[in-house]
């Protein structure tokens, strides 16, 4: 049986169709993901935090707290919007999601001017569904806003060049200029942007016309970058700038001198675009196939259309120099940008492949390319939005419905922050939940805060663990001491992992009676004996592994002296037996 082929004028106009289906697929899914994300996660609430507990001066001149650091641009935005509609989690994910459906638009704008119709509509049923843009179109951070940013700079610059560059300079230099305050990464993008479109400018028109035609988007950007820049790496705490430089000490590119560095560079892309599928990301073999076809497209747009590639893959190369000069991590949810540009590489791929003319086979090759689709349609039907971050609000549901007076909550330190910015949405005041601390090299000191729960016929205890915690002593102490009467469920939608999940990869949440008073004098918090399996974690402990968001109630913005800026209430250190006095953390000073 021969599959009839459409006329070309037939071709667009279905193809045309099924893309205005898939970007109405992605502002449905963008919108699931915004309504039915659970509570602010931790770093989210971080943030948060520091909206909330600032006048618009402070938050713009002061560093922020708790290890966070944003454009003064995106604090501008959030402090207006919370300020407008309320400190709800909608509201704080307001401007993240709106740039999402925004970026939609984009990609799709510049696909439509870089691909075949076969390709366009490729690239924007993986951009439509991909999880890096669905999850950042729902999370309090400048990540989506600067995907937005980054797209729209990449689009002006494409338009400059195709209706002429006197028509618009002055337009795109104070676009540029104003863009780089509202994100970083854009930024970044703009730096690669203006080479490249000054480099195709001189080849095409002569360095005197360029000059002349592009001087004021070379001063304007310039001068503007130079001042954002200045202003994110003097506007943090020296702490916070010598925090992030140990936590993305392992994320910056190295330097491309061997096959060592290449790999690295390779198997970030993997993983970056492995999230378009459904595999696991250490099956090196499947998770590079879209890596090989983003850079087979980029080789094809390039002779096909070379200015048009030049200054999209202008963006990539941004991101990757930068990096290579340790001045900017070359993480997933830093360079949405260079996500987006692959997509485009693998939508060109796909393209030329459904376009291809294989003789009596003709319809094999479109097969082909229906079947490089299956993947991304696969992942978001078998995993779709939302996607949770955290299962506490879960847990906090659960626990305000079985609440009784008398009742107390324990957070340990993993999740501290997020029961202390969402507790008052669940009725829960201070003086109701304790917050566990952060010392991996004395995890007595957690067994002590646990003591706070001694005589509670009722305490709720959640406790965070898995990947980036060792496991919790409180938990095995508690037991010692008190019985477990009930272990609460997970009751949240969307589970989809990057990795094969872990052990205790999800945090669980108990109910515990803690009044016996036979169990209590079986041992205290300075005899107990821990677990072995502590020891090495431990032992591993780092004093950066105790900053920023794991101490919620220290902030660097306070003087020394006060609660707030020595991080504690009242005597850490002095135990308490029945009544619960205002939440505290206790700290490591």
């Amino acid at each position: 049986m021969r599959i009839p082929r459409l006329t070309a004028r037939n071709d667009n106009g279905a193809l045309g169709t099924i893309t205005r289906a898939i970007l109405a697929l992605g502002v449905v899914l963008r919108c699931i993901g915004y309504a039915r994300r659970s509570v602010l996660w931790t770093d989210e609430s971080a943030m948060a935090h520091n909206v909330m507990e600032r006048s618009l001066s402070a938050l713009l001149t002061v560093p922020l707290d708790y290890g966070q650091t944003a454009p003064k641009g995106f604090l501008l935005l959030e402090w207006l919007f919370t300020r407008v509609f309320g400190t709800s989690d909608l509201a704080f994910r307001f401007v993240p999601f709106v740039s999402g459906i925004v970026s939609l638009f984009l990609f799709a704008a510049i696909a439509r001017r870089l691909l075949t119709p076969s390709g366009a509509l490729a690239a924007v049923l993986f951009f439509a569904v991909g999880y890096w843009f669905l999850v950042y179109s729902a999370e309090t951070h400048p990540y989506g806003l600067s995907l937005a940013l980054s797209l729209a700079a990449l689009l002006v610059c494409i338009d400059l060049r195709r209706f002429g560059y006197p028509a618009r300079v002055w337009a795109a230099g104070v676009f540029g200029a104003v863009a780089v305050w509202f994100a970083d990464g854009t930024l970044i993008a703009l730096f690669g942007l203006g080479i490249a479109l000054g480099a195709i400018a001189w080849r095409e028109r002569g360095w005197r016309t360029t000059v002349r035609e592009l001087w004021p988007i070379a001063a304007l950007w310039s001068v503007s970058a130079a001042a954002a820049a200045w202003v994110a790496v003097h506007g943090m705490f020296p702490t916070t700038r010598e925090y992030l430089a140990w936590w993305w000490r392992d994320d910056m590119v190295p330097v491309l001198r061997s096959p060592a560095a290449f790999r690295w560079l390779w198997d970030a892309w993997r993983v970056q675009l492995m999230l378009f599928h459904g595999w696991w990301v250490d099956n090196p073999a499947w998770t590079s196939l879209y890596v090989a076809l983003a850079l087979l497209g980029f080789v094809g747009l390039l002779m096909r259309r070379t200015a048009e590639a030049v200054l999209a893959a202008s963006v990539v190369a941004a991101y990757v120099v930068v990096s290579m000069a340790k001045q900017y991590p070359y993480e997933a949810r830093l360079v949405l940008a260079s996500i987006a540009v692959f997509v485009l590489g693998i939508g060109e791929s796909i393209g030329r492949l459904a376009d291809a003319d294989w003789g009596r086979v003709r319809a094999v090759p479109r097969v082909l390319a229906a079947l490089l689709c299956v993947p991304p349609i696969y992942r978001v039907v078998a995993f779709p939005p939302p996607y949770q971050w955290t299962v506490t609000g879960s847990y906090l549901t659960q626990i305000h419905v079985r609440w009784r007076p008398g009742d107390v909550v324990y957070a340990t330190y993993g999740i501290a922050f997020e029961v202390l910015q969402n507790a008052p949405h669940f009725g829960l005041r201070a003086e109701d939940y304790v917050l566990g601390p952060c010392d991996l090299s004395d995890p007595r000191r957690s067994l002590r805060a646990a003591d706070a729960l001694r005589g509670h016929p009722r305490a709720w205890v959640i406790v965070g663990t898995g990947r980036y915690f060792p496991e919790a002593p409180e938990y095995g102490y508690l037991r010692t001491i008190g019985v477990r009467r009930d272990s609460l469920p997970v009751r949240l939608p969307g589970s989809f992992r990057a990795f094969a999940p872990a052990p205790f990869d999800i945090p669980t949440a108990y109910l515990f009676d803690l009044s016996d008073t036979t169990r209590l004098a079986r041992t205290t918090a300075d005899s107990y004996v821990l677990s072995p399996l502590l020891r090495p974690a431990r032992r591993r402990a780092n004093d950066w592994n105790c900053y920023g968001v794991w101490r919620p109630l220290h902030r660097e913005s306070q003087p020394p002296g006060t609660a707030a800026g020595d991080g504690r209430r009242n005597n850490g250190e002095r135990r308490r037996q029945i009544s619960i006095v205002p939440a505290r953390l206790y700290g490591r000073h």
